[in-house]
């Protein structure tokens, strides 16, 4: 459960984010199902971006951040991140269709998702979606799935938490928030979704210094090794620098949004689904053989970065962003 109160820059010491990830990684960690949308729901998380007055928890982009983050480390293969997203759009949507969907997604009986507005987008968890949020352009878009063309995402390689591609050019829309508001809600998609890399990223390298660390080589532990550690060194430093532009872009968003938000989401975005990628190959590479092996989950935390860098934009359409605000 989230503590009540807003979240602001000034508000969320350390210590209290430090509970918030202690408490999520020992829920996820004791959890049966993954897929479930439900009891992520009645820990509130799905709420965590939606107006104390609507019955959520208030605009929590910091600790939302946290909490996927823990997703990421835990390999959760729900539609948290749509549903979460999904629901902070229709905070602002007309009463109707607010009064129809909000309830069902922040309790978890009903899964959205999120893209960027086209007509085929690339949603997790596509095949239980029973609404799409579209961000683009033309504002906030809302399409009911109910009759919808979907197929799983081939090109994709995530095979715990497939991607499926949706057909959404003849389906009947609904634009429920202007361009603005998708600006900074795509920006806010694009910060959770790179703090899931960043707990993917993190549980592979935890799991690979353990292993360096009891595994022997010329009877000495491999971690020991200094050209080893040279290049642990480089994958923690990843990691660090990954978290810290995902909280710097999180701290920006509770503190009310705007440009600045979406500058440091862009930021951290391209950085992370540029980066990603690469640091868990490292990590497979520094396995030995073992990380190659298919009983062994390292391959599973390579799908889902490679995934999520391809979801929302890529590292590079995110660099043309920020050249292109920067009038370059």
């Amino acid at each position: 459960m989230v503590t009540e109160g807003p979240s602001t820059a000034g508000e969320d010491t350390s210590v209290e984010l430090d509970l918030v990830r202690e408490s999520a990684r020992d829920f996820l960690a004791g959890r049966g199902d993954k897929d479930s949308i439900e009891d992520l729901a009645a820990m509130d998380w799905t709420s965590l971006l939606v107006d104390e007055s609507a019955g959520g928890a208030g605009w929590r982009p910091v600790e939302a951040a946290v909490v996927a983050e823990e997703l990421g480390r835990s390999g959760d293969r729900s539609a948290w991140l749509g549903v979460t997203v999904a629901a902070a759009a229709l905070d602002t949507a007309p009463s109707e269709i607010r009064e129809k969907w909000l309830g069902p997604l922040m309790g978890g009986s009903a899964v959205a998702g999120v893209a960027v507005a086209g007509d085929v987008v690339r949603l997790i968890r596509g095949d239980r979606a029973d609404l799409l949020i579209t961000l683009g352009p033309d504002g906030v878009v809302l399409t009911e799935l109910a009759c919808a063309a979907r197929r799983v995402d081939e090109d994709l390689l995530d095979v715990a938490r497939p991607a499926w591609r949706i057909e959404t050019a003849h389906a009947a829309t609904t634009a429920i928030g202007s361009p603005e508001r998708a600006e900074l809600l795509l920006a806010l998609s694009r910060l959770l979704l790179s703090a899931d890399s960043v707990g993917a990223v993190s549980t592979t390298f935890a799991r690979l210094t353990a292993y360096l660390k009891d595994r022997k080589a010329f009877d000495a532990p491999i971690a020991s090794f200094q050209a080893i550690q040279h290049r642990l060194v480089e994958v923690l430093v990843f990691e660090v620098k990954a978290r810290a532009a995902v909280m710097k872009a999180a701290r920006a968003a509770a503190s009310g949004g705007g440009s600045e938000t979406v500058k440091a989401a862009t930021v951290a975005h391209a950085f992370v689904a540029d980066k990603a990628t690469a640091a868990v190959d490292e990590c497979m590479q520094l396995s030995g053989g073992i990380g190659f092996t298919w009983e062994y989950p390292l391959h599973n935390e390579l799908r889902r970065v490679f995934t999520n860098a391809a979801l929302l934009g890529t590292a590079r359409s995110a660099r043309a962003g920020l050249a292109q605000a920067a009038g370059w």
